[in-house]
């Protein structure tokens, strides 16, 4: 069996949700550009299957993500609190993952980086 993965909240909160949002903002922005200016109705049911698949991937993404605040919404509420009294907030308890959260958590983080190196969702997003 393998061994439980962790990570703290702190990386949940302020990393991997914003991180997880500038991929979504950015997956969004380019498939709709390119579905808009996209003439040929090959092409553009194509790109149209393409966001549908990519907003299923962030869906299942964001449905472990929430499962996993859930699981521990009294340190998150915890968290927050803090921050909101001007208090350290430290990386908060270290949270342990199930298997959905484990690759949601490496999911989401992986989309991120291969946005920003310009790589392609599924190899063709940048494509005009």
């Amino acid at each position: 069996m393998n061994e439980p993965q962790r990570i703290t909240l702190h990386e949940v909160l302020y990393e991997i949700l914003p991180k997880l949002k500038a991929a979504e903002e950015m997956v969004q922005n380019t498939l709709l550009a390119i579905l808009e200016v996209t003439e040929e109705p090959l092409e553009q049911a194509r790109r149209q299957e393409q966001q549908d698949a990519m907003e299923l991937e962030l869906f299942t993404i964001r449905l472990n993500i929430k499962h996993l605040l859930t699981r521990y919404s009294q340190d998150v509420q915890a968290m927050r609190d803090s921050e909101e009294s001007g208090g350290a907030i430290g990386d908060g308890p270290v949270l342990t993952l199930d298997d959905g959260e484990a690759q949601a958590i490496e999911k989401a983080s992986l989309l991120h980086e291969r946005l920003l190196r310009g790589s392609k969702p599924d190899g063709n997003v940048s494509e005009a």
